[in-house]
């Protein structure tokens, strides 16, 4: 009571409205990193369309003509390479022989 007489009236208020304002920035800084470590990972789906380079076009792959003209590695297991060729072996059972 004799701080306020004395006029240390808005000494004290200054101060409280320092430690108050301190406080609340405190807690909005522990708020926004609880808020931004809690949420949800966002995935997005792409849907993707496989191609290949074929000199300046694109063929994509599940189409007839890369099928018909085109070897997909990804079906190739194996291999057994000579002097003469190349020899692949795919997943089901059969073979390529590529010469050189």
């Amino acid at each position: 009571m004799e701080s306020i007489r004395k006029g240390r009236y808005k000494d004290m208020k200054k101060s409280i409205k320092i430690i108050a304002t301190i406080t609340i920035m405190g807690i909005m800084l522990v708020c926004a990193y609880l808020l931004g470590t809690t949420q949800v990972e966002s995935h997005t789906i792409q849907e993707v369309q496989q191609t290949t380079s074929v000199y300046d076009r694109y063929v994509v792959l599940d189409a007839a003509v890369f099928q018909e003209n085109y070897i997909d590695m990804r079906e190739v297991i194996g291999f057994k390479a000579s002097g003469d060729g190349l020899q692949l072996y795919f997943e089901d059972g059969s073979g390529y022989w590529l010469e050189r």
